[in-house]
């Protein structure tokens, strides 16, 4: 279980975070190799053209540029003037490759890395917060299997109902369940790609994986959706629909945050959907309208 103390951990610098011992490095390194596995196996030359309850629909990259940062890896810290020796020493190069080709040297080289950490007492990494990217990683799976719903995420919202203003500039936070006491539910932050390539206008790309504490904070007024099918295209192009039970589930989770935070129902649901889904599954009489 994810502890508070961890938590607490994800925004500090590497050098600044208590040594977590041997043991905990080389569990979190572990899922740091599962987590670029699953991108390279699940995700990579993949775009998902995502359709939601509300009749909106958005394509979303996960794009190796941006591995390491969602990862936990401090790939800016890693490339600067101070880490040179480690460059050098520990990967064996002198120049400063990509973010990703970057991550895939320290996996190659995790051995040395751990020892060279080891030796210098966390410099190089903050495992709280590897392994609590690389866990939020892993439970969004591939999306295939319609476990997440998708908060369409009104910033001015947010700082209006909390007081508090995210650095943050996420404009949909897709939301999974954790199982975990602490963070209920594991978020991905996704934006608009600012620069994207040519055919790739309108793209999202992802921002920011985080696990909250305040979860009320992050639902309370912010509009709702789920997803009902998703267009995977590849060098094949798979379409697959969300089944009724698996739209239940996620609209009786979304139902059971509403009554658990005493909250107002914000899910949006395109024309006849509920209706439809009532003569699919008894199950819909659990669900609270608006």
């Amino acid at each position: 279980m994810i502890t508070l103390k961890e938590l607490n951990y994800v925004n500090t610098f590497a050098h600044k975070t208590p040594y977590p011992g041997i043991k905990y490095a080389e569990e979190t390194s572990q899922k740091l190799i599962n987590a670029v596995k699953d991108y390279d196996e699940n995700y990579k030359d993949k775009e998902y053209d995502i359709i939601l309850s509300d009749g909106s629909q958005f394509t979303l990259d996960i794009m190796s540029k941006n591995l390491c940062h969602m990862l936990g890896i401090d790939y800016k810290n890693l490339v600067g003037e101070y880490h040179t020796p480690f460059r050098k020493n520990v990967l064996g190069i002198d120049n400063i490759p990509r973010s990703y080709d970057f991550l895939k040297l320290l996996i190659e080289n995790i051995d040395k890395v751990l020892e060279y950490d080891f030796n210098n007492k966390g410099a190089i990494f903050n495992y709280y917060r590897m392994m609590i990217k690389c866990s939020i990683f892993e439970k969004f799976s591939d999306f295939s299997r319609f476990n997440f719903g998708v908060i369409n995420f009104d910033k001015n919202t947010f700082i209006n109902q909390t007081g508090l203003n995210r650095l943050s500039n996420a404009e949909k936070l897709l939301y999974v369940q954790s199982n975990e006491q602490n963070c209920p539910y594991f978020m991905m932050g996704i934006l608009e790609e600012k620069n994207p390539e040519e055919g790739h206008e309108g793209t999202y790309a992802v921002e920011t994986l985080f696990a909250p504490t305040d979860t009320k904070s992050f639902f309370d007024s912010q509009k709702v959706a789920i997803p009902t099918q998703i267009l995977i295209i590849s060098d094949i192009m798979q379409k697959i629909e969300a089944t009724p039970a698996e739209k239940l589930a996620l609209l009786n989770q979304y139902n059971s945050i509403v009554a658990q935070y005493g909250l107002s129902n914000q899910m949006n649901i395109y024309g006849d959907y509920l209706a439809t889904l009532s003569k699919e599954d008894s199950e819909y009489s659990l669900i609270r309208k608006k």
